[in-house]
């Protein structure tokens, strides 16, 4: 790009052309006065001396060369050349030459001009002399008709002079006005131009940026003028901004803090916006996405075709799309058209909400329910199927009769304990936001489990032993936590085998309190770790129902825990046993 010159270098040139041009025209002009003055009045007077020796010669109406002599005699004192002429050209009398040795002076200028009678005038380098000459010749007239010239002549070489000496002398003052000049129109340049140099410094910051920043600007009215307006463009821009940056900061505070994902998509269904929840949904928070192809950033055919609906319907649609991972992920995708800009640019609008654990949480559901009601079905089908048969009539044998009664009471117990676990479950879940917590001696606690576990433990010969480290005070809820420690201790004596060891370990430290059960059982296959806390789920059902167990107690570890604000996790080795950890925080 051409670099364009500033303001200075392209007037204060342009104003001097223009006063050289002035100083030399005014010096022209005054140099063609003074001239054509000094040469007018070399005129006159040459011309009263012609007229004088005409007015004496009129009496005659040839010259003769005696009166002609007589004539120049008279006025050979004033230091003129003059020349009588006769009407056929002939030098009669001169006053510098002898006129027998002049040629005709017929067709001279001035002197033709004189024989049409009226006084003739003529400049040019004399013949005789040399010199450049100004002649005026003067018709004699007499009886009415003109009967010879008298000619009047001077060099005009001191003219010439006078005049080159004149022109000369207005150099200096010209030059003078000239530099005068020059250094005003600088002057008076800058000062216009200072002030817009501020205004061009003060633009380029504006269009940097920085629109704090605020002219002050002295020059003539105007420029003042657009000093002010400029300031006021500034502030009204700077409070323009700083709304929309406020708004753009809101807007973009609100999707970072969605936990919707949010995905804006043109026409040609290019990601233009995309929110960082949409980014960790499809795992590219660290991925450029402007100006990307959906399809080429998210990796999902469903997404991209679901777009191209939106797009092509123009209406609200909605749809469920499975990103397939190690874990499906179900995202219910809400997509909207809308238009944006001054052309109206097509827009699609794309919200997406994770439902996995929505889909998880219907699939426990079921499997609850399912679970429930089968395990509900065993004990009361058992019930009735006993009640219906002593119903119609009782056994003979007295032990008989006993011995359904005995199944009976086994089953309306196992029924009982399940339908206490599940509430148990119901009131955990719903005292989570907030239990009653005590200080409480855990060595106390911990005696009281051994004690309800002892009977257990001695039918299989199962040894159990406690260590407690660090304090032996903390803050919990007393009744809660012993029935999660039982809970472990049981369905740890339940999977090992005879004569083996169940250990329960405490820390109390200044972090946590931690419990650990552990044993040298069967262990958890590695498959079923993830469920092991899920209701009713079981490793080994047939087993588990013969143990007694109602497949809800790690359920309710499970919510003790969490209701302390802890958890519970376990470690197992399949054939080699298995460690439950329950860690409490201290606060």
């Amino acid at each position: 790009m051409k670099r364009r010159r500033s303001l200075l270098y392209q007037v204060y040139p342009a104003y001097l052309v223009a006063i050289l041009i002035a100083l030399l025209m005014l010096s022209v002009a005054a140099d063609r006065v003074f001239r054509d003055t000094l040469y007018a009045e070399k005129e006159q007077e040459l011309q009263r001396i012609a007229s004088i020796g005409a007015t004496a010669l009129a009496l005659s109406s040839v010259p003769g060369e005696g009166e002609a002599e007589r004539v120049l005699q008279l006025l050979g004192g004033i230091g003129k050349r003059l020349t009588i002429i006769a009407i056929d050209g002939r030098v009669v009398a001169e006053t510098d030459h002898d006129p027998s040795g002049m040629t005709n002076h017929r067709d001279r200028p001035e002197v033709r001009g004189a024989l049409a009678g009226a006084p003739g005038i003529a400049v040019r380098q004399s013949s005789t002399t040399g010199e450049k000459t100004l002649y005026v010749a003067v018709p004699v007239v007499h009886a009415g008709s003109v009967s010879g010239v008298v000619r009047a002549a001077t060099s005009i070489e001191r003219l010439d002079h006078i005049s080159r000496e004149i022109r000369t002398a207005l150099v200096v003052p010209a030059g003078i006005i000239l530099l005068a000049a020059a250094l005003m129109t600088a002057i008076i340049i800058a000062r216009v131009h200072r002030p817009l140099t501020t205004i061009r410094d003060a633009a380029l910051r504006y269009a940097q940026g920085d629109l704090a920043h605020r002219i002050e600007a002295r020059g003539p009215e105007e420029i003042t003028a657009v000093a002010a307006t400029l300031n006021g463009m500034a502030e009204q821009l700077s409070a323009t901004i700083a709304g929309i940056r406020d708004q753009r900061n809101e807007l973009e505070a609100v999707l970072a803090s969605m936990v919707e994902g949010v995905i804006v998509v043109d026409a040609e269904r290019r990601i233009r916006a995309m929110n960082s929840a949409a980014q960790r949904l499809f795992g590219k928070e660290d991925v450029d996405f402007q100006g990307r192809s959906l399809i080429d950033h998210v990796r999902n055919t469903d997404l991209d075709r679901f777009a191209g609906e939106v797009l092509e319907t123009e209406t609200y649609a909605e749809q469920t799309i499975t990103l397939y991972r190690a874990a499906p992920v179900y995202i219910q995708v809400h997509g909207t058209l809308f238009r944006q800009g001054e052309e109206r640019e097509t827009r699609v609008l794309l919200v997406l909400n994770d439902i996995t654990r929505l889909k998880q949480l219907e699939v426990v559901r079921r499997d609850f329910v399912a679970n429930v009601s089968h395990e509900l079905k065993t004990p009361v089908t058992a019930i009735l199927g006993f009640v219906e048969t002593l119903r119609d009539g009782l056994p003979e044998d007295p032990r008989q009769a006993a011995r359904f009664l005995e199944i009976i009471s086994v089953h309306a117990n196992r029924l009982n304990l399940i339908i206490e676990d599940l509430l148990t479950l119901s009131r955990l879940e719903s005292a989570e936001a907030g239990i009653e917590v005590n200080e409480c001696p855990l060595d106390m606690v911990i005696n009281r489990v051994l004690e309800t576990c002892a009977d257990q433990a001695s039918q299989k010969n199962i040894r159990i032993r406690s260590h407690l480290e660090g304090d032996s005070i903390a803050r919990v809820n007393e009744n809660l936590l012993e029935q999660a420690l039982v809970n472990l201790v049981n369905n740890a004596i339940k999977y090992s085998g005879e004569g083996s060891t169940v250990e329960i370990i405490t820390r109390n430290d200044r972090d946590a309190l931690t419990f650990e059960v552990r044993d040298t059982g069967q262990g958890i296959p590695a498959g079923d770790v993830p469920r092991i806390f899920e209701r009713f789920f079981r490793v080994d059902r047939a087993r588990s129902r013969e143990l007694g167990g109602t497949g809800l107690g790690l359920a309710i570890v499970k919510h003790i825990a969490m209701a302390h604000g802890g958890e519970v996790t376990v470690e197992s080795t399949e054939g080699l046993g298995s460690t439950f950890r329950l860690r409490l925080p201290r606060t």
